[in-house]
């Protein structure tokens, strides 16, 4: 004798409802899992929601993206501020975090840099480097990184009163002495003992009357 089990109507409703739920419940995480990642806009590679950056125009970057977009800013001022879309990306606390200290004041620096309309120099050729108007104190601008004094009247090696003119005229005559005598050296070029002009050996000996 065979025995059948038999389902009632509201048994086949509640299998229906369960299996709705789990399908229900897995699409959700799918669907939650697929909000939670973004495309970076420079690489098009795919990053959890939470290792991005997410500019004013809606787009997304990764911390090498934007890293490499801040550095790349630093170095070429066209470049300055960073954007996306034309757009200036704003240094947020987000932003912050993912560049690093040393990155962020770097930037506030060239940013101090960039709206200076009235940048100064350091006047040593061999530094050159930016300073900044709290190193600067009654024209005479001191380098942080050399400690070399500019004139920010003629972005000149300082100098005490008188003529600008006459200053960068003698600074000038005295950086082309220092290369001449550079290169001199360089090509075994003799001082005359008794005229002071740098002559050179054409022949013979570098014996000098």
């Amino acid at each position: 004798m065979q025995r059948w089990n038999i389902l009632s109507n509201d048994s086949d409703e509640d299998l229906l409802d369960e299996s709705s739920n789990d399908v229900a419940e897995t699409s959700g995480e799918e669907t939650k899992t697929r909000q939670e990642c973004a495309f970076c806009a420079s690489c098009t590679e795919e990053y959890p929601l939470s290792d991005t950056i997410r500019t004013e125009c809606a787009h997304n970057y990764c911390r090498e993206c934007i890293l490499r977009l801040f550095e790349n800013s630093l170095t070429h001022e066209a470049l300055f501020p960073p954007r996306c879309c034309r757009l200036p990306i704003r240094v947020s606390t987000a932003v912050e975090d993912m560049l690093g200290i040393e990155m962020i004041k770097r930037y506030q620096e060239r940013k101090v840099e960039v709206n200076d309309l009235r940048r100064t120099y350091c006047s040593n050729p061999t530094c050159s480097h930016y300073i900044p108007p709290q190193n600067i104190r009654h024209g005479v601008g001191i380098c942080g990184v050399c400690t070399v004094r500019t004139c920010t009247d003629c972005k000149k090696q300082a100098h005490r009163g008188g003529d600008c003119s006459k200053h960068r005229h003698a600074f000038d005559e005295k950086i082309n002495d220092n290369l001449l005598e550079e290169l001199a050296k360089k090509k075994k070029w003799k001082r005359c003992s008794k005229c002071s002009r740098i002559i050179e050996l054409i022949d013979g000996c570098f014996s000098i009357q």
